[in-house]
């Protein structure tokens, strides 16, 4: 049986993911601590340039006027303190027929806020040999 902070933060990790989801990813400041470490490698700065270069990648994804790209959670693990996500999102609106980002997310939580960040991407185009076989 999961331990209760593991709950508690894969559902901090969840209300992460709805605020990305609904357009409104600066709304999700709040879960992260004031001074958050992310460790992305092209964003310099802390979770608002973050969450800003998340919206500006989120706006490339949107194949139609008002309409949102798919975006799953594959997968949410939690070990105590450290949350990780696997997730896919596509529907580009610059390459339609493409194969999406696939990223896995890892959050280390204290008190219920995110302290750290990490995020690894991957473009995934839909001729690779392996395209297809992500989770499967």
């Amino acid at each position: 049986m999961p331990r209760i902070e593991e709950t508690d933060n894969k559902r901090v990790v969840k209300e992460f993911f709805n605020y990305i989801m609904s357009g409104n990813p600066k709304d999700s400041l709040p879960l992260f601590s004031t001074n958050c470490t992310q460790h992305n490698p092209y964003v310099r700065g802390g979770m608002a340039e973050l969450m800003d270069s998340m919206g500006a990648a989120q706006e490339s994804f949107d194949p139609e006027p008002g309409s949102q790209p798919e975006f799953v959670i594959k997968h949410l693990i939690a070990d105590g303190d450290i949350v990780v996500a696997h997730t896919e999102m596509k529907k580009s609106k610059t390459q339609p027929s493409e194969g999406g980002l696939r990223q896995a997310h890892i959050f280390r939580l204290e008190n219920g806020k995110v302290v750290e960040y990490w995020d690894i991407t991957q473009m995934v185009s839909i001729d690779l040999p392996n395209a297809a076989n992500a989770f499967s």
